[in-house]
């Protein structure tokens, strides 16, 4: 399979084809390259990260996964590259993806299946074990006020699923594996899973449809709404517990969709984070990834996708760009009252990041929520390119 690259830039491709600067090097014949889809422009055509640039592609009728590998074909302003096959690891996550895509939603029907338990008496009649199960699930998530500092926030990343085999694979003394939000699903779902069956005709608890888009890399993060408060009586403990079965499903495939669309190797990470709000759970949903240095720099760039959408506020976007000392903020919020109280705080976000060593560039809070066609937003890609 061919694809050829064409001009984002047509002064590096220009240098690269005179030999005058380093990509010529990287881009040699024969070489071999990783690409990663970033996304599509409004002319149809691929965005693609290779070998360290951001390129254009003509690959019309070509299904590409999230990153691969090239071989450089034939140099010149627009080269020709060959796409590799995959290797074994990448056919089997591929797989993994095909499995879990169809069962995955996103974790506010069971998160509001949980905190209406909490609430209501019909909680009581389920079993112990369910019951016991249930209770490491709540204790699994994180309180805003712990994920308001650094150290917080670096604990419930480590704790939101994500990492759970590597942590059970490198075990240390503070390994947080015992109340890691994925360990406490499995647990939930065995529990599930030694429960007798519904009795036949058993009522079904009515709540509404939910569709939520997965957690997938090359796809723009889309904020997860509360779910309606579940209304149920003692005589729908059956079907309240059927209901669990498929939620407690619906959200390990979605971690594990999130675990197969990270890739450490590459600077990339989705991460899902559940928050106990008042009177409810939120989820915070992130997307770091690691640039690679520029010219004399020791460091990268990193960039930091967020959404979460708590009643309080609505549903709010941003991108944090970090190139150490320099940060820039761009926030999208779904209620101009929100954008208010957002922008009332720029001068303590300054000074906070001042006393980290920090300079803030720039701070934008926009009325509306941004409708990007790649995981990032229009304006970064250019950036970027």
């Amino acid at each position: 399979m061919i694809i050829q690259p064409t001009s984002l830039a047509a002064q590096l491709w220009a240098g690269a084809a005179a030999g005058t600067t380093a990509a010529a090097e990287s881009w040699r014949v024969g070489t071999l390259l990783t690409a990663r889809v970033m996304g599509q422009n409004d002319l149809g055509k691929v965005l693609l990260e290779i070998g360290g640039l951001t390129v254009e592609a003509d690959a019309a009728g070509t299904q590409l996964p999230p990153q691969f590998q090239v071989r450089v074909l034939t140099q010149g302003a627009q080269p020709q590259l060959e796409v590799l096959p995959g290797n074994v690891d990448e056919r089997v996550a591929m797989q993994g993806l095909r499995e879990r895509l169809p069962q995955q939603n996103g974790y506010a029907p069971l998160l509001g299946v949980l905190a209406a338990l909490g609430r209501r008496p019909v909680a009581r009649l389920l079993p112990a074990p369910l019951r016991a199960a249930l209770a490491t699930l709540e204790a699994s998530i994180n309180k805003p006020a712990e994920v308001s500092s650094p150290a917080g926030m670096k604990e419930a990343i480590a704790r939101s699923g994500t990492f759970l085999e590597a942590h059970l694979a490198e075990p240390k003394k503070a390994t947080p594996a015992a109340d890691d939000f994925k360990a406490a699903l499995l647990a939930l779902r065995r529990t599930l899973a030694d429960l007798p069956a519904a009795r036949p005709g058993a009522a079904t608890v009515p709540r509404p449809t939910f569709d939520t888009p997965p957690p997938l890399a090359q796809r723009p993060l889309v904020a997860q709404a509360r779910a309606p408060d579940v209304v149920a009586t003692e005589d729908d403990v059956d079907g309240l517990v059927g209901q669990l079965r498929v939620d407690t499903r619906a959200a390990l495939s979605r971690v594990e969709i999130a675990q197969l669309e990270s890739q450490p190797q590459a600077g990339l990470w989705m991460v899902e984070i559940p928050l106990a709000g008042t009177g409810g759970y939120d989820v915070l949903q992130l997307r770091i990834e690691e640039g690679k240095p520029g010219p004399g720099e020791q460091d990268g760039p990193w960039t930091v996708g967020f959404a979460i959408d708590p009643p309080a506020l609505g549903a709010v976007q941003g991108e944090i760009q970090l190139r150490v000392p320099r940060v820039s903020v761009r926030l999208w919020a779904q209620h101009a009252a929100t954008v208010t109280r957002l922008e009332t705080e720029f001068v303590s976000l300054r000074r906070l990041l001042e006393k980290s060593g920090l300079v803030l560039d720039q701070f934008v809070c926009v009325h509306g929520l941004p409708v990007p066609t790649t995981a990032y937003s229009a304006v970064l890609l250019e950036a970027r390119a």
